[in-house]
């Protein structure tokens, strides 16, 4: 085989594993590939990018097996090639070596890994479009090695190890929806299991105490009052602000002031952890929220004070669909005042039994819904709308759904109620 010949070959074989190092880097990074889908159209293509989309780590074995195999010919041909023809030309041999090295390692791996993390689902239907002529030859191989493997396994592993499937979310929605239509899983259950799994998609924004429910305090309020504060905040932590709300300076854990004798309270404030409103719950966990000692603040876009989240936020989202809010066993809570919390799901007969306070419209049955009905749009933490007697102030908002509202009567209305 002539030089020629082999440096085409050497360069066809580089041009494959640089597509096949980009698909791998775009199998673990496409998400959206929507759009990519209704381009590649109903084809085989566009099928095999439907299979990675459902389970990726099922498709991606192939890939690996297809980068060792032209690794392994690549790294044959370039020692034939330094040995060979360019050793017989008096090239030197760790120089050529070095160089030819080089060159396979940026063009072959790290380039196209670079573009594909730039553009994931681009890439992956491009390299699935060159590929898709070499599947005779890759499916084939790597059932083979899956056969193999899995004869291996049952070979030398322990007989009493079950090898288990991996199983979709689509698989797994499915079963739960057949367990509760066999009774073995009743409705709140089941709706307790699909909001753990909805977790994946929820931003801390969604779960978080709004700021107009925060306790804030300033630093340059006086002894007496700050001490005022610290005593009826409701929540557990105070957030201590300087000139404005948006000024930060820190964060006082009520329970631990009260633990320790009320000292000073500058004694006791700790710096306030941000993060973005776009933040996943899952990553603020795992990176933010690793105890209950802490809370997170909550930064929006342009780096206000937007909420605080806590893992106990974390958890009522979670449970909010199978019991209401902090455990309370009533829809209707009486703050005093002519005060009153109430449940998104609340029913307006209900609270016109409870309150004598009548609501009642055409087609709406829950005072969410007449929240929803009366703004004409879904409202953000902290909105008020004004119905007759009474004052309504959204407090909770997630996923578009009112989870608590304020009831405020006017004085002649708290009065009537009162002697109800």
């Amino acid at each position: 085989m002539s030089l020629f010949v082999a440096f085409l070959l050497y360069f066809a074989l580089l041009l494959l594993l640089a597509v096949i190092s980009a698909a791998e880097t775009a199998i673990h990074s496409a998400h959206d590939v929507e759009a990519q889908l209704l381009a590649a159209g109903g084809g085989a293509v566009a099928q095999k990018l439907r299979d990675i989309t459902a389970n990726p780590f099922d498709q991606l074995h192939q890939t690996l097996l297809l980068s060792a195999a032209l690794n392994l010919a690549l790294a044959a041909l370039g020692l034939w090639i330094v040995t060979g023809p360019l050793l017989a030309l008096g090239w030197n041999v760790w120089i050529t070596s070095s160089v030819i090295f080089l060159a396979t390692v940026l063009l072959g791996d790290m380039a196209p890994k670079f573009f594909a993390a730039r553009n994931p689902s681009v890439v992956l239907l491009g390299s699935l479009r060159l590929l898709h002529p070499l599947r005779n030859v890759i499916d084939p191989l790597a059932l083979l090695v899956d056969r193999t493997t899995d004869a291996l396994l049952q070979k030398f592993v322990t007989r009493h190890i079950k090898m288990r499937m991996p199983v979709t979310r689509d698989e797994f929605e499915t079963l739960v929806e057949m367990r509760q239509e066999q009774g073995l899983l009743d409705s709140d259950e089941s709706a307790m299991i699909h909001e753990a799994l909805d977790i994946e998609a929820l931003t801390v924004r969604d779960c978080m105490i709004p700021r107009v429910d925060l306790a804030l305090m300033s630093s340059e309020d006086s002894a007496q009052k700050t001490t005022a504060i610290l005593e009826k905040s409701a929540g557990r932590f105070v957030i201590v602000y300087g000139e404005t709300p948006d000024s930060v300076e820190g964060v006082i854990d009520t329970s631990a002031w009260k633990l320790a004798n009320r000292p000073e309270w500058r004694t006791l404030m700790r710096a306030a952890a941000f993060v973005p409103e776009t933040m996943p719950v899952l990553e603020a966990l795992e990176h933010h929220l690793q105890n209950d000692e802490q809370p997170v603040l909550i930064a929006d876009e342009y780096g206000g004070l937007e909420g605080m989240i806590t893992r106990r936020e974390i958890a009522d989202w979670l449970l909010y669909e199978a019991a209401p809010w902090h455990g309370e066993t009533s829809e209707i809570r009486d703050l005093g005042g002519g005060r009153f919390l109430l449940d998104g799901g609340t029913r307006l007969d209900h609270l016109k039994e409870e309150l004598g306070v009548d609501l009642m419209a055409d087609g709406i049955d829950t005072i969410g819904g007449l929240v929803f009905n009366q703004l004409g749009h879904v409202p953000k933490p902290g909105e008020r709308i004004s119905i007759d007697t009474t004052d309504i102030k959204v407090r909770r908002i997630v996923r578009a759904r009112i989870q608590e509202v304020e009831l405020r009567l006017k004085p002649k209305a708290a009065v009537e109620t009162s002697d109800h």
